[in-house]
C-alpha cells in the first residue's frame, strides 16, 4: 500500500535524507483520513443504535399488549374450541342421521309412486323392493331401537299394503287385456305376479282372472276353428268334415293339442313358475270340455262300423298320450279325454261283439268237411282288420304288450264263444276235429302280429286238450276195431280173434283211422293224434303179450306192431 501511495522517482542523498519524514508525514494523512472516515461510521452506528433501542421499546410494548392480548382472548380460545367440538359431534349425527334416513325412510315421491295402479313399470318395483327391504332390516333395528323400529315397521307395512292393492289392481287389468288370440303380454307383467307370490290370496285371485278371461278366448278359439276356420278361410272349418269321423275327431284333438302348446308358452313368459302355469292351464282348458264332449261322443254314438270306432280309439288315446304331459292328471280335459277314450272303447267292444253275435244267430253247421264256415271266416278276417289297424297305431307312452292284451282279451273271447256255439251240436269226435280247426285257423293269424303271446299260449291249450280228448277216441276206435278185450276179461279164444283182426288191420291200416281224423287242417295235429293213440295201443297190445293166456297166440313183438303202427 506504501508503494502505492509513496513514489520515489530518484535516488539521492537529499531523497534519501527526507525519505523517513515523507513516511511519517504519509502515516500521519492516513491515519487522519482514517479517523475521518471511522467518525463517519461512527454515526451510522450510533444511529442505528437509537434505531434498535426505538425498536427494542416498540418491542416490549407489543409484547406487553400481546400478553394482555393473549389473556383476553383465552376465553375466546376455548368456546372456539368447544364449539369445533360440537361442531364435529354435530356433523357426525348429521351422518348419521342422514345414513339412517337413506337406509329406514322413502321418499314421498317414492311413496306416491307405490299409490297408482294404472301405470306400474320398473320404478314401481325398485320402490316396493325397498319397502320390503326396510320392513325387514327393522327386524335387527328392534334389538336396540325397539320403539322406532316397530313405528318404522308400521310405516312400511302400511306402504307395501297399499303397493300391493295397487300391483293388484294393475295385474288385473292386465290379465284383461289379454283377449286375442295371439295376445302380448305387458314386460312387467312377469315382475308382477313374481311379486304377489309375497300375498298368496290377490296371487291366486288374479290367476283365476287370468284363467277366465283365457278360458273364453279359448272357447271362442275353438267354436271359430270348427264353424270358421282360420284367417281367410284357411284351414276350413273343422265342421266339414263331420261326415269323416275319423278326421273330424283327429282334427279337433289336433287343433287343441298344438293350440294347448301355444297357450303353455304364451302362460310361461310372465307367470313365475311351472306349477302355476300347469294350474291356470288346466282352468283354461276346462272352457272347451263341454263343447269337445259333446261332438266326440256325437262321433262315437253315431259310428257302428267297428273298424271305425278301433281307429277313433287311437286317435283318442293318442292325443291324450300327448296332451297328458302339459297338464296334470287331474286336469278336467285329461278326465273328459280319458272318459270318451273309455267310452269309445265300450263302443268298439259292444259292436265288435254284436257283430259276432250276428255271425253266430246264422246258426251256420259245419260241413262233413270239418272246415271253418263262412261266419267264423268272416269273424277271422274282421280279426286281421282289428290287429292291423293296431299295428299300425302309434301311441306314445302306451306299453305294446299291454295294449295289444287288451285288444285280444275283447275280440278273441267272443270268436271263441262262436266257435263252440257252431260245434256244440256235433258229436264228440266231429267236435273235437272242428274245434281243433277253428282254434288252428285263429292261432295261425294271432302269429303272424307281435305282443300275442299269452293269447297263443291259451289258444295253443285249447288245442292240446283236444289234441288230447281226440287221441283217447282214436286209440278207443283201434281197441275197437282190433277187438281187445279187457285185461280181467282175457283168455285164449279172445287173443285168437285178436291176432286175427290185428293181422286184417295191419294188412289195411286205414281201417284203424278215425275218419274224422283225416279231416284236421294241420298235418302236424293228425300225426300228434295217431302217434299219441299208437302210444296207449303199443302198451295195451304189450300187456297181451306178457298175459299167461297168450301161448303163442300173438306171435308180433310190441317194437313190431309200433314199427308196423308207423
Amino acid at each position: 500500500w506504501y508503494q502505492r501511495r509513496v513514489r520515489v522517482t530518484t535516488n539521492n542523498l537529499r531523497t534519501r535524507r527526507n525519505l523517513r519524514g515523507d513516511f511519517e508525514r504519509r502515516s500521519v494523512n492516513l491515519s487522519v483520513e482514517l479517523c475521518e472516515s471511522f467518525s463517519h461510521v461512527n454515526q451510522l452506528v450510533e444511529k442505528l443504535n437509537s434505531e434498535i433501542t426505538t425498536m427494542s421499546e416498540s418491542c416490549q410494548e407489543m409484547t406487553t399488549e400481546l400478553s394482555t392480548a393473549r389473556t383476553q382472548m383465552q376465553g375466546l380460545l376455548e368456546k372456539t374450541s368447544k364449539i369445533k367440538r360440537e361442531s364435529a359431534s354435530v356433523e357426525m349425527k348429521k351422518e348419521v342421521i342422514t345414513a339412517f334416513i337413506s337406509r329406514y325412510h322413502v321418499t314421498p315421491q317414492q311413496a306416491a309412486v307405490l299409490k297408482r295402479s294404472e301405470q306400474v313399470d320398473d320404478e314401481f318395483f325398485t320402490v316396493l323392493e325397498r319397502v320390503k327391504t326396510i320392513h325387514h332390516d327393522c327386524k335387527i333395528l328392534l334389538q336396540t331401537h325397539q320403539t322406532t323400529g316397530l313405528q318404522i315397521m308400521e310405516n312400511m307395512a302400511h306402504l307395501q299394503e297399499q303397493a300391493f292393492q295397487s300391483l293388484f289392481k294393475w295385474t288385473q287389468n292386465e290379465c284383461r287385456r289379454l283377449t286375442s288370440d295371439i295376445p302380448e303380454p305387458s314386460i312387467s307383467l312377469k315382475q308382477g305376479f313374481l311379486m304377489l307370490q309375497d300375498r298368496e290370496t290377490l296371487l291366486k285371485a288374479t290367476l283365476g282372472e287370468l284363467a277366465k278371461v283365457r278360458r273364453a278366448v279359448l272357447l271362442r278359439m275353438f267354436i271359430n276353428s270348427l264353424t270358421r276356420g282360420g284367417p281367410g278361410g284357411t284351414p276350413k272349418p273343422i265342421e266339414l268334415s263331420s261326415h269323416d269321423p275319423i278326421r273330424y275327431g283327429g282334427d279337433m284333438l289336433a287343433w287343441l293339442h298344438q293350440t294347448i302348446a301355444s297357450e303353455r308358452d304364451l302362460l310361461s313368459s310372465f307367470l313365475p313358475s311351472k306349477e302355476t302355469v300347469l294350474g291356470v292351464l288346466c282352468e283354461v282348458t276346462e272352457g272347451v270340455s263341454r263343447t269337445l264332449k259333446i261332438r266326440v261322443e256325437q262321433i262315437i254314438n253315431n259310428t257302428d262300423d267297428c273298424i271305425t270306432l278301433l281307429q277313433i280309439c287311437n286317435i283318442i288315446q293318442f292325443y291324450l298320450s300327448t296332451i297328458r304331459p302339459f297338464l296334470s292328471e287331474e286336469a278336467p280335459l285329461i278326465s273328459l279325454i280319458s272318459e270318451l277314450n273309455t267310452q269309445c272303447r265300450k263302443q268298439f267292444n259292444r259292436h265288435f261283439a254284436l257283430g259276432v253275435s250276428r255271425l253266430s244267430d246264422r246258426n251256420e253247421l259245419p260241413g262233413p268237411d270239418l272246415v271253418p264256415t263262412t261266419a267264423f271266416q268272416e269273424a277271422v278276417h274282421l280279426l286281421k282288420i282289428i290287429l292291423n289297424t293296431h299295428d299300425v297305431s302309434v301311441v306314445p307312452d302306451v306299453s305294446p304288450l299291454s295294449s295289444m292284451t287288451e285288444l285280444l282279451d275283447v275280440v278273441v273271447g267272443p270268436i271263441l264263444t262262436l266257435c263252440n256255439m257252431s260245434a256244440s251240436q256235433l258229436e264228440p269226435v266231429d267236435n273235437a276235429v272242428y274245434i281243433i280247426n277253428l282254434v288252428s285257423c285263429l292261432y295261425n293269424v294271432l302269429a303272424m302280429y307281435e305282443n300275442t303271446d299269452n293269447k297263443l299260449e291259451l289258444l295253443q291249450h285249447k288245442i292240446d286238450e283236444e289234441l288230447e280228448t281226440l287221441t283217447n277216441l282214436q286209440y278207443d276206435h283201434m281197441i275197437k276195431t282190433t277187438s281187445i278185450p279187457p285185461t280181467e276179461m282175457i283168455n285164449t279164444e279172445r287173443l285168437s280173434v285178436v291176432a286175427s283182426k290185428l293181422d286184417q288191420a295191419l294188412l289195411n291200416s286205414e281201417v284203424l283211422w278215425l275218419q274224422q281224423c283225416i279231416r284236421l287242417s294241420a298235418l302236424r295235429h293228425r300225426n300228434a293224434v295217431w302217434r299219441g293213440a299208437c302210444e296207449q295201443f303199443v302198451k295195451v297190445y304189450t300187456t297181451l303179450i306178457q298175459s299167461p293166456c297168450n301161448e303163442g297166440i300173438l306171435l308180433k313183438s310190441p317194437d313190431q306192431i309200433s314199427q308196423l303202427l308207423k
